[in-house]
């Protein structure tokens, strides 16, 4: 079997690191090492994806299982392994993109003209709720502090507090992976 050259950033990348390692064939291994050939733009481009970018995919995933009207969102080990499989297998899904001689692609945006709108900006909506699901922590900027509800850790029974505002999608991620929890949506 290839090694793959996958930089890990944590143990939570270490762990699907190691699981990739140990179970992705040499086809599917070649992928993650070499990257694939797309066309995009009109351009060939070589779609490389790494284990960042599964973080924030993994994330996605999440929020989705969450927000299919369940009360709670369990996400077990072997779920968020097959998610790295899919995610690393499927063609579909766009890593960094980089142009055939190695240099890294960059999207120029287009730009259109817009019309002036006269109508003024609305302000966000802001939940009336008392209880605040794990989602919450990721619709909040730097500044804003807010105290959230702590979480239950059904594989030990402990009380967990969410990390800081502050964090992104994927280093909750990263806090939480490997335990079960039961989150209040």
């Amino acid at each position: 079997m290839k090694a793959l050259n996958l930089i890990a950033n944590g143990n939570e990348q270490t762990r699907i690191k190691d699981y990739l390692q140990n179970n992705v064939s040499d086809t599917l291994a070649d992928k993650i090492n070499n990257g694939v050939e797309i066309t995009k733009d009109g351009k060939q481009l070589i779609n490389k994806k790494d284990l960042d970018g599964f973080m924030s995919y993994a994330c996605d995933e999440a929020k989705k299982q969450a927000s299919a009207g369940a009360r709670y969102a369990y996400i077990d080990d072997d779920t968020v392994f097959g998610w790295a499989i899919h995610y690393f297998e499927e063609a579909s899904i766009i890593g960094k993109l980089f142009n055939l001689d190695g240099s890294e692609y960059v999207v120029k945006p287009k730009v259109t003209p817009t019309k002036a709108n006269n109508k003024p900006a609305s302000k966000p909506m802001v939940s009336k709720r008392a209880q605040h699901s794990i989602f919450d922590l990721f619709n909040t900027t730097p500044k804003e502090e807010k105290q959230t509800e702590d979480f239950i850790d059904k594989t030990t029974g402990e009380v967990f507090t969410p990390p800081p505002v502050q964090d992104s999608c994927v280093e909750v991620i990263q806090k939480i992976f490997g335990n079960l929890l039961e989150v209040k949506i």
